[in-house]
């Protein structure tokens, strides 16, 4: 069993035409971002043979892509899901794929089937006239599911295996996109700007918690039932719609988007390295449902030199998984919008190295973790190391786990049955801000 070390806080369609990569034209830049491929000791997805991703792909495909259309095409159109053709893909710009009105918001109306307003819907669900014992049914909600799925097949875009999809300078990105890689192996997603996943048809639950709750379908990208995928180089953020920009419906807000990036249903080895999850609520989950035991001995993640800035909570919230959290930098500026940042959840093991955090004063240091095991209080953990936290000038040595089980009953358990060891370096805390403000996000890689 590892023993807890002090932390250190420091105060469509197959058929369109892609354009097909010019011969040498990245040779006659320096090395061959789309070629690239995990290092042999960085983090998960590292480990039983490693992520490629497309790196062996023929010219026959590799891709060019400046559309949502062509991007789809690249990818494998609608066959996508379940391909193992080894590709790589080249965005350039922002490709969007949503439906858009005059002015640039999404084209909700566009969407919709007969039968569906989200007026009527809101009134004909409202806690006071439907109650708050059931979940909405009957025609409005079955027009409601249908309009969704009209949106689902214009915004959800499967990744298949043996594929590396990546940015090429500072400005490439997707908004209003569902990036999905399920039941795929060997995956590198790099250098894109994901934004904005936005659900015109989100769909209002109130049983779910005291209150109710509007809830979301759509991820930025969303890992499902798949292995070897490597996040790198990328910035997650709700564009412009911010969870502050959101109007509040019987009292909840009115909620369009779920996670930024999730990974769930027995997902493992994966490496979430040099991104930037900003300004957003629900960041990132890590195992979807605390009866699903299929995700024992899964849900290997490793989260290294990313930033979670003024986000609300799940940085991660992990179930089942073995995670390993180190050298990341956390800002929190907004104490009025957070909640946590550590979720330990059912069996969760959470080893975290090395991490910088930055509270707003006011913020309580023992909110940065929660404890989510429910009734099942064995086998979690949380072991922590060399976290520096810094809430109003001089970063000190701080203790998060500590100061969350001197403020709650009953503990969470400081000690984990793993030990991490795909791990590259590990750098000085007191390094990680500046290393992450430089090196981290989108538009990074040349």
């Amino acid at each position: 069993m590892r023993v807890l070390r002090r932390t250190l806080v420091l105060g469509a369609a197959g058929a369109l035409m892609v354009t097909l990569a010019p011969a040498g034209t990245a040779a006659a830049h320096g090395k061959d971002l789309g070629r690239e491929v995990l290092g042999a000791q960085d983090g998960w997805a590292a480990a039983e043979g490693g992520t490629t991703g497309g790196a062996t792909a023929d010219p026959a495909h590799v891709f060019h892509v400046d559309t949502w259309e062509e991007f789809r095409a690249a990818l494998g159109g609608d066959a996508a899901r379940g391909d193992t053709t080894p590709r790589i893909v080249h965005v350039h710009g922002v490709l969007d794929a949503q439906r858009r009105a005059p002015d640039g918001t999404v084209d909700c109306a566009s969407y919709e089937v007969e039968g569906f307003d989200m007026a009527d819907y809101i009134a004909a669900y409202d806690p006071a006239v439907w109650g708050t014992e059931t979940e909405p049914s009957g025609p409005l909600e079955d027009a409601r599911a249908a309009s969704a799925a009209v949106q689902d097949a214009q915004v959800r875009q499967y990744v298949g295996s043996n594929v590396t999809i990546v940015g090429v300078g500072r400005d490439a990105g997707i908004v209003g996109a569902a990036l999905t890689v399920r039941g795929s192996d060997n995956v590198i997603i790099r250098n894109l700007h994901l934004s904005d996943t936005y659900d015109c048809f989100t769909a209002w639950d109130p049983t779910d918690g005291d209150a109710g709750a509007w809830n979301a379908a759509y991820d930025n990208l969303w890992l499902a039932e798949s292995t070897h995928v490597w996040v790198d180089h990328n910035t997650f953020d709700d564009g412009q719609n911010p969870p502050e920009a959101l109007p509040t419906v019987y009292g909840q807000k009115f909620e369009v988007h779920d996670g930024l990036l999730d990974i769930t249903n027995s997902s493992d080895l994966v490496t979430a390295s040099w991104n930037e999850f900003r300004d957003h609520d629900k960041t990132n989950l890590i195992g979807s449902s605390n009866s699903r035991v299929a995700d024992r001995g899964r849900l290997r993640v490793t989260f290294h030199h990313n930033l979670w800035e003024d986000i609300g909570q799940r940085a991660p919230r992990v179930r089942y998984g073995d995670v390993h959290v180190y050298n990341n930098w956390y800002v929190v500026s907004d104490p009025a919008h957070y909640a946590y940042s550590w979720g330990v959840g059912v069996e969760a093991e959470i080893v975290a190295d090395n991490n910088f955090v930055q509270l707003a004063p006011g913020v309580d240091p023992a909110s940065f973790v929660e404890d989510w095991r429910g009734a099942v209080l064995t086998d979690a953990g949380l072991d922590e190391s060399g976290t520096l936290v810094s809430s109003r000038s001089w970063p000190r040595p701080t203790s998060l786990v500590d100061a969350y089980n001197a403020a709650n009953d009953p503990d969470i358990p400081t000690t984990v049955s793993w030990t991490p060891t795909y791990v590259e370096r590990i750098d000085p805390t007191v390094a990680v801000p500046v290393l992450v403000k430089v090196k981290a996000g989108s538009g990074r890689l040349r």
